[in-house]
This record gives structure tokens, C-alpha cells and sequence, in this order.
């Protein structure tokens, strides 16, 4: 038993790392969307509507950090410029789909 468990746990740690680990998430989420939409399919449509909103919130404040800094995209940085830049991006995204989650 606890050899088919290792097996397994192993082939799932492969299929993981084949597709990456947001692949697996993402397929959780769909899981539990399926789960949820058998007990009540209008919340379905309501975190379809979240979701919707803040990715958009993401595209948005990724499209703000180009705009404000054009000259600084982390991709022809070196260095702390180059930390910098990633760290200040990631703020501006994180703070544009915190702020969309907020609003009803």
C-alpha cells in the first residue's frame, strides 16, 4: 500500500513539474467551480465575475507600469535596477487586483 502511495505521489510530482505547478491550481479551482456549481449555479456565475475582475485588475496595472516607467522594463535591466523594477511591478499589479477585489 504505502509503495503504491509513493508511486503515486511520484508521478504526480512529474506530471507537476511537465506543466507547472499553476496548471495543477488552476485545475483544483475548475474541481472545486464544479463542486460548488452542484449546490448552487449562481455563485458559479459570481466567481466567474470575480475572477474576470480581477485579471483584468492584473492587465491593468501591469499596463500602468508600462506607461509610467517605459524605460524601466526588467527585462533589459541588470542588477539591483533589475530587482528593483520586478519588485516595483509586482507591487502595482498586486495593489490594482487587491483594489478590484475590494470594490463590490
Amino acid at each position: 500500500m504505502s509503495h503504491r502511495i509513493d508511486k503515486l505521489k511520484s508521478s504526480l510530482e512529474s506530471f507537476g513539474n511537465r506543466i507547472g505547478r499553476i496548471w495543477l491550481w488552476l485545475a483544483l479551482s475548475v474541481l472545486l467551480l464544479l463542486v460548488v456549481a452542484t449546490f448552487n449555479n449562481l455563485l458559479v456565475a459570481s466567481y466567474l465575475w470575480a475572477a474576470a475582475k480581477i485579471t483584468m485588475a492584473g492587465a491593468i496595472g501591469y499596463g500602468f507600469d508600462r506607461a509610467a516607467f517605459p524605460d524601466s522594463d526588467p527585462r533589459h535591466l541588470d542588477g539591483i535596477e533589475r530587482s528593483m523594477a520586478q519588485s516595483r511591478r509586482g507591487v502595482l499589479i498586486a495593489a490594482a487586483m487587491i483594489a478590484a477585489g475590494l470594490i463590490g
